[in-house]
């Protein structure tokens, strides 16, 4: 996801003067290339994040297109006021980019998860959240974001992710679709887990159950008329994010249910409220999260045979 970024961005960036991009002292080699064919308009603002944000908004005021690039905790919960104050509030044109979705960053230890930024981005008026789940999705995302004129939150993985969407599919912002169609029940996702997500539903069709599979690469504002229909056509959804169970994709499905009264069986496979003290890579982490292929499979297979039963 994080290469696919900057090589659409430096895209974006060969047509549109306007765009400049800040860092947080880090992803030199990422930025290499931009760096070099665009110099005035990559600055490294060093590990001053809160100035960043204010810098950025200077620069939105004048008439940039200003990306805001680092690791996900800090630029999203260091800088909460000046996002707000400064960017959300007189609504610029500033989209930030946290790369490390969920526990991309496991070996580096709590203070690199990204469990608790949909939730506080979520909540500020004028913010825009993307949470693209493939490479595919964060290219076009990332052109999507370059004709939007308001703050935009971008949440990336980190590196090497498959690509699940066909080449085909129409991804704009404000839209949720289909990654693979299915009848027995609605797998709904964000965000890289669904590497996860496509394993367990090669197990769960080796079981006779068909799952669809959905994206949500726009969480807010979130597709609503798209998810009325899925409510309306699956009794049985499950909610998969790499997130704390609060604030995230799962609240806000939640609440479009219980506004609607349908009468579903939903599932929300997050993560618990909780520190995580564990430390290794991403997939061993979600392994002790239970958020791997093989705990996904059988917690989806367990509600579906109880279900079934009654």
């Amino acid at each position: 996801m994080r290469n696919t970024f900057i090589k659409e961005l430096e895209k974006q960036a060969e047509t549109n003067e306007d765009i400049v991009v800040l860092v947080g002292d880090l992803g030199f080699s990422v930025f290499d290339n931009f760096r070099k064919k665009f110099p005035d308009r990559f600055f490294n603002m060093g590990i001053a994040e809160q100035n960043m944000m204010s810098v950025a908004a200077g620069l939105a005021l004048n008439g940039k297109k200003v990306f805001v690039y680092s690791i996900i905790p800090f630029v999203t919960a260091r800088c909460i006021e000046q996002i707000k104050n400064d960017i959300c509030y007189p609504n610029l044109n500033v989209v930030i980019v946290g790369v490390g979705s969920g526990v991309s960053y496991g070996s580096a230890g709590f203070s690199h998860h990204a469990i608790e930024d949909i939730a506080l981005m979520k909540s500020l008026s004028n913010m825009t959240v993307l949470t693209p789940s493939d490479p595919y999705e964060v290219r076009k995302l990332v052109s999507e974001c370059c004709k939007y004129v308001t703050p935009t939150y971008l949440r990336l993985g980190k590196n090497n992710e498959t690509t699940f969407n066909d080449e085909n599919q129409e991804i704009i912002i404000g839209k949720s679709h289909y990654i693979k169609e299915g009848k027995d029940i609605a797998i709904i996702i964000n965000g890289n887990i669904i590497e996860e997500a496509m394993i367990a539903r090669k197990l769960l069709e080796s079981e006779q159950i068909n799952p669809a599979i959905i994206s949500v690469p726009t969480l807010k504002p979130l597709d609503k008329l798209f998810f009325n229909d899925i409510f309306k056509k699956y009794k049985f959804i499950f909610i998969i994010e790499e997130h704390n169970k609060t604030g995230g994709l799962g609240d806000s499905l939640f609440a479009l249910n219980k506004e609607n009264k349908y009468e579903n069986s939903i599932e929300h496979i997050a993560i618990n409220d909780s520190f995580i003290k564990t430390v290794g890579d991403n997939k061993y982490i979600r392994k002790s999260l239970g958020l791997d292929a093989n705990s996904i499979f059988n917690k989806i297979k367990k509600k579906f045979e109880e279900h079934d039963e009654n």
